[in-house]
């Protein structure tokens, strides 16, 4: 009998068939909640058999060129809703000129892929109007949000196979161990940073997968910012000596900093 969790609660294996504990929905969504079902309606707990190969490929059932053969077909689609003023500011070039009834507005709903293929040095994103046939956006023409062009082919979406075969190599970095039941790791946090309520938010990744979130600590730009010297800003490219006391005045009157300016981006990329 062997155990193994990674994203679920226990899985034990006998007389060679796999099996998921009984009463209880012991596997979870980790890794890959943010999918779309890839096979049809009538299949609703599609991540168990998602799932069940995974363990296959895991106790050597299975290899990945089994894994490619069945999930190559289908696509990693994720659903993505405008809910939060950060989300719809990403469409704000595919938005300008048009008329508003053509706009992506507040709360509409779309269904987008995860890139593959850069063109000129820019990233394919591919987003789809709704449907509950999710996979069939791949293919229909699609709009490059990045771009606002009219693009066609199931070459610029993610398979399946790809993303269930990375989520089997990421390490598990919330607990230590291998295999088997593990446990979680010990921590001690030596500081606060702040971050804001909308960080990390999961509507935001299926729109910027290529690039890592990164985080500004705003009150420790703050201190660096009060603490410069004029030397020391025009090497950090703030020129004039106006600019950094008009910065400086901000911050001790208002206690507050804009992040979007010019001159900020300068510091934070610096410090």
């Amino acid at each position: 009998m062997g155990l193994l969790l990674k994203g679920m609660h226990c899985t034990t294996i006998r007389m060679e068939k796999i099996r998921f504990m009984e009463g209880e929905r012991s596997y979870k969504l980790h890794g890959l909640g943010h999918l779309t079902n890839p096979f049809s309606n009538s299949v609703e707990d599609w991540q168990a058999e998602i799932w069940q190969d995974i363990l296959k490929l895991h106790y050597g059932k299975i290899t990945e060129i089994d894994i490619e053969e069945k999930y190559s077909t289908f696509y990693a689609i994720s659903r993505l809703t405008i809910t939060t003023p950060n989300v719809l500011k990403r469409f704000k070039e595919l938005n300008q000129g048009k008329p508003w009834k053509e706009q992506i507005k507040p709360f509409n709903f779309f269904l987008v892929g995860f890139q593959v293929i850069e063109e000129n040095d820019k990233p394919v994103k591919p987003l789809a109007p709704f449907t509950k046939d999710y996979q069939k956006i791949v293919h229909e023409p699609f709009v490059d949000y990045e771009t606002g062009d009219a693009k066609e082919g199931s070459q610029y979406f993610k398979p399946l196979s790809r993303t269930i075969l990375q989520y089997v190599e990421h390490l598990e970095n919330k607990f230590d161990g291998e295999i088997g039941v593990l446990k979680r790791k010990h921590i001690q946090a030596d500081g606060l940073v702040y971050i804001g309520k909308e960080a990390n938010n999961i509507e935001d990744q299926p729109l910027d997968v290529t690039k890592s979130q990164v985080f500004i600590n705003d009150e420790e730009i703050k201190q660096k910012l009060l603490a410069l010297t004029p030397e020391e800003a025009r090497k950090l490219g703030i020129k004039h000596r106006s600019t950094l006391k008009r910065m400086k005045d901000r911050v001790k009157r208002d206690s507050k900093i804009n992040l979007d300016t010019k001159e900020v981006k300068k510091l934070s990329l610096s410090f």
